[in-house]
């Protein structure tokens, strides 16, 4: 009853006004629109998976760090977008290491993160303004670039091998920076804007 109550006040309301039909259409009772009680577990939309009251999602397209990030922006829970996710515990590498693996099994991929020193070039800082603390740099990173290639690496991928899950820093510039992603979010409903 409500939906369609809703449903014909917008069709209504989308109609030019020189076009609505005269008619005697009285609404008797409105139901309440029914929100979760405060308290109560909100689960993450479909094809996002939750971790410690976030979501989390992997995205197997290819793109540059930069294009990634634009990408979670159009993922948003009404309050806040999604974002590159950050990582900030061993459990929490474990979790995105199993999330990427599930989808793409032992296929060795590189997966941008939120982390990189794009601002201040040797400050790490998240996409999502969350501190930088925790981190599992593999053996000789990050090296900025240093007898790699000439461009600087400034933003972070993990590298996704057999029983790894290390980052690394990786060029902005390269040519070679199309990877996939993946990104989380507070534990809200998700909804794609475009």
């Amino acid at each position: 009853m409500l939906c369609w109550e809703l449903c014909l006040t917008l069709l209504l309301w989308a109609r030019p006004a020189r076009t609505i039909p005269s008619t005697n259409v009285k609404i008797t009772h409105a139901f309440p629109l029914q929100l979760p009680e405060p308290g109560l577990p909100v689960t993450c939309p479909l094809f996002w998976t939750e971790f410690e009251g976030h979501c989390y999602r992997f995205f197997p397209l290819n793109r540059t760090w930069a294009e990634a990030d634009l990408y979670c922006a159009e993922f948003s829970n009404g309050l806040k977008s999604a974002k590159l996710t950050s990582v900030h515990s061993w459990e929490e590498n474990v979790f995105v290491y199993d999330l990427v693996n599930s989808r793409i099994p032992g296929i060795p991929t590189d997966i941008w993160i939120g982390l990189h020193d794009r601002r201040q070039e040797g400050t790490l800082e998240w996409t999502d303004g969350s501190n930088y603390g925790y981190s599992y740099w593999d053996g000789n990173q990050p090296d900025d670039g240093i007898h790699r290639i000439p461009e600087e690496e400034d933003c972070v991928e993990i590298w996704y091998r057999q029983n790894s899950g290390e980052t690394h820093t990786q060029a902005v510039n390269n040519a070679y920076t199309h990877r996939q992603s993946i990104m989380h979010t507070h534990k809200q409903a998700v909804n794609k804007h475009k």
